[in-house]
């Protein structure tokens, strides 16, 4: 799981898009306020939903 500023990911969006889809990686975009948010590959996202009652 990585965590990074939004800054970080908007200059670096395709690295991190990469990273979430290529090595299934979680990353959390950290904001002000703590209004974060998770960026992971719709595979992932797909199972997480799966797996719900």
């Amino acid at each position: 799981m990585l965590a990074v500023n939004y800054s970080t990911i908007r200059n670096n969006l395709k690295t991190y898009c990469d990273k979430a889809t290529d090595m299934y990686e979680t990353v959390i975009v950290t904001r002000k306020d703590e209004k974060n948010v998770v960026l992971l590959s719709l595979e992932k996202y797909n199972a997480l939903i799966k797996s719900r009652p």
